[in-house]
């Protein structure tokens, strides 16, 4: 029997496991979304603290679109929407909420401050769909990632809308701007693109409705509509849908061009413009009682009466209950005086609106920075005007509407939302070079998002704090002035140094139909007894049951005939005939 050898086999080497690799992590590149819920939550906070510390504030813009918005009430006419000044998108939906929800007198400002904050969430769900038109087309290796770009985009938008739009009055710019963003993104839609049916209807429609909420949107939109032909691939083709365009835009805004013209009695766009450009670069004085028509031609046929000198006070009446007739529709008191070019007076009403919007670029000066530093450093050395066209259909709105506003008059509110598009338009339009231009890019985001939104929340806070606890002071007062005896319909007076507080005329539903000069009512209180005792009089006379006086700085020695109303800073004089 034979027997086998076994080998037995070697033992195996134990095998070595691999070191350890010391591997760094990339950081994670920062998502849109998360930077569009950050700014989203901030927006809505910024909005919802400025509304509330302003739920009583009123202006006399906000006087005249409340008046308007009892045409909506039960009872009301329909004719109290259409106004020579005053669009009427804006009064309508004022008058839809009110109506809706039932709201009281002494609560319709407040609650006129919270549909604000629904205008505001609308301009910014219109910005938001601009700016994702706006992101889709930035390349992956583009130096300002998506990211970054929307970092800065939010910030304009909440600089325009918070700062200079702002929701501290009832006023149809922030219903505006919504407008002006969905019409910047359609252009932008259109560019490179074969023309179509679709976005030239769509085009029509918003710039139609917006000329509901604001008449400026009108020659906007017709300068919107002609530069669509250079946007799109084909301009010959795009040439009937244009026109369709035009018809369904001015469709619209016939429905308030049409029901004023008649109003009027002569075909008319509207008399804002007219108004303005009297007030601002003819210089008719004094504003708003209108009594000398400046460098203009004609004679005012309508103007308020002047009944007394100095200090001037004036009478004024109309022919339907209206808290202020001088504002509901200012250009009802300029009738047969017409505006006239003279080269000299244009040429500083420019040179005023220039300055005032040299003055708004302080508060962009970190997008300013960034925006030359771009030019500067441009990877691709492009000619400024190649570089331009890349995102022309942005850039180019915004510019548009601050030259459309520069011969007349500026104000913050009137270009906020322009100049932050002209601002995106010129950042998209630029790249920077390599390592450097990515280092930049975030630094640069930093910078123009620090200087922008801090300044916002700092501001709003401290607004806030002020204000958690004032009083309605405008609806207590007018509880005091029905205590008195004056009733909703009657007429009464004033003697108030601003036109930030006709709520209480509005809430105690009173006319106001005298009033001593707004810049004259310390000279009212430092007049002789005698000239006080004939001006209110003389009130008296054209119908006041009730002179109403703001006094907001240090009490001047009254006479015990006048009454404080509650803890408030009115007070009312009531004449011996109505007592």
């Amino acid at each position: 029997m034979s027997t086998r050898s076994f080998r037995i086999p070697a033992a195996l080497p134990p095998r070595r496991r691999p070191a350890p690799e010391l591997v760094q992590r990339q950081p994670r590149p920062v998502g849109v979304a998360t930077v569009r819920a950050a700014f989203w939550a901030v927006g809505v906070v910024l909005a919802g603290v400025q509304a509330w510390a302003f739920r009583y504030y009123v202006s006399a813009d906000a006087i005249s679109y409340l008046d308007m918005s009892d045409g909506v009430m039960p009872g009301g006419s329909w004719h109290r929407l259409i106004n020579g000044v005053w669009s009427p998108l804006y009064p309508l939906l004022l008058g839809i909420f009110r109506r809706t929800f039932n709201i009281t007198a002494a609560n319709e400002i407040a609650a006129g401050h919270l549909l604000n904050l629904g205008f505001f969430l609308f301009a910014f769900l219109c910005f938001e769909l601009l700016l994702r038109k706006v992101v889709r087309r930035i390349p992956s290796g583009a130096s300002l990632p998506a990211w970054a770009i929307s970092c800065l985009a939010y910030s304009l938008f909440l600089w325009a809308s918070i700062s200079k739009i702002s929701l501290t009055s009832l006023r149809a710019d922030m219903l505006m701007s919504g407008f002006v963003y969905l019409a910047a993104g359609i252009l932008l839609t259109m560019q490179g693109r074969q023309a179509r049916w679709r976005e030239y209807c769509n085009l029509g429609l918003v710039l139609g409705i917006g000329t509901l909420a604001k008449s400026p949107i009108l020659p906007l939109g017709i300068f919107v509509v002609a530069v669509t032909l250079f946007a799109v691939q084909n301009w010959r083709s795009a040439l009937k849908m244009a026109a369709g365009s035009l018809l369904i835009f001015l469709a619209i805004g016939s429905l308030y061009f049409a029901p004023v013209s008649i109003a009027r009695g002569h075909f008319t766009f509207g008399e804002s413009a007219t108004f303005n450009y009297l007030a601002y670069v003819n210089r008719a004085r004094p504003m708003w009682y209108m009594q000398e028509p400046g460098s203009a031609s004609g004679h005012f046929s309508h103007s308020p009466e002047k009944i007394f000198s100095t200090p001037t006070a004036y009478a004024f009446g109309h022919s339907s209950l209206v808290t202020h007739p001088l504002r509901f529709d200012p250009s009802d008191w300029v009738r047969g005086v017409r505006p006239r070019f003279v080269l000299r007076d244009q040429v500083r009403g420019c040179i005023a609106s220039i300055r005032k919007l040299i003055g708004l670029l302080a508060g962009l000066s970190p997008v300013v920075l960034l925006a030359l530093t771009l030019v500067v450093v441009s990877s691709k050395r492009r000619r400024l005007s190649t570089s331009l066209k890349s995102a022309w259909p942005v850039w180019l709105v915004g510019f548009a509407g601050c030259v459309m506003y520069v011969p007349m008059h500026v104000e913050p509110r009137y270009v906020g939302a322009f100049l932050a598009l002209f601002w995106l338009g010129l950042i998209l339009s630029f790249d920077l070079p390599g390592i450097l231009g990515r280092r930049l890019a975030n630094a640069s985001t930093i910078v123009v998002v620090a200087g922008l939104i801090v300044p916002l929340i700092v501001g709003e806070g401290m607004r806030y704090l002020e204000s958690r606890r004032i009083p309605n002071n405008d609806a207590n007062a007018a509880v005091e002035l029905a205590h008195l005896g004056i009733k909703p319909g009657n007429k009464v007076a004033r003697i108030s140094p601003t036109v930030t507080d006709l709520g209480i005329e509005r809430i105690a539903r009173v006319e106001v139909v005298a009033e001593v000069g707004i810049g004259d009512s310390a000279r009212f209180w430092s007049s002789s007894r005698d000239t006080q005792d004939a001006i209110l009089n003389l009130l008296a006379s054209r119908g006041a049951r009730a002179v109403i006086a703001t006094l907001t700085g240090p009490v001047p020695k009254i006479g015990p005939e006048w009454t404080q109303l509650g803890f408030t800073q009115y007070w009312a004089w009531i004449p011996k005939s109505s007592q």
